[in-house]
């Protein structure tokens, strides 16, 4: 699994909170990473519910920086978890991270579906790349 130092991190710390292994030797593959927001179930959250949870936060943030910040408030009003997606890409493209890493962090099945989030100079550099080697 690909994650910074941060991630990490805070997720060694949330697996030990629930009281599963930090260490990737000792995972389990069958347990899920999300729990269930239920204390005394082992099953995982749904993606319907992280995805409401996700929602909630954005919103919060948004009021919590109305007052400062009005127009990043609105953008934060009209985010989604998806956005963060977005988000995430772009700015791991932007910071040199390779085409194809982030292309494995998004699970796409194509280095082209994952090169929508590159941004001007990165889409003509990975067009030439993409054309030099593709040339026969």
């Amino acid at each position: 699994m690909a994650l910074p130092p941060l991630a990490w991190e805070a997720l060694a710390r949330y697996l030990a909170q629930r009281q599963l292994p930090t260490t990737a030797a000792r995972w389990r593959p069958d347990t899920p990473v999300i729990g269930s927001l239920e204390a005394d179930s082992d099953a995982a959250i749904s993606s319907v519910r992280i995805w409401g949870v996700l929602e909630r936060f954005l919103l919060l943030a948004a009021s919590a920086i109305e007052t400062d910040h009005p127009p990043l408030a609105e953008k934060l009003r009209r985010a989604s978890p998806h956005w963060l997606r977005h988000t995430h890409a772009t700015f791991a493209l932007a910071h040199g991270a390779e085409l194809t890493t982030v292309r494995d962090n998004l699970r796409h099945a194509s280095v082209s579906t994952t090169s929508i989030y590159l941004h001007s100079d990165e889409v003509k550099r990975a067009r030439q790349i993409g054309e030099a080697f593709t040339r026969r």
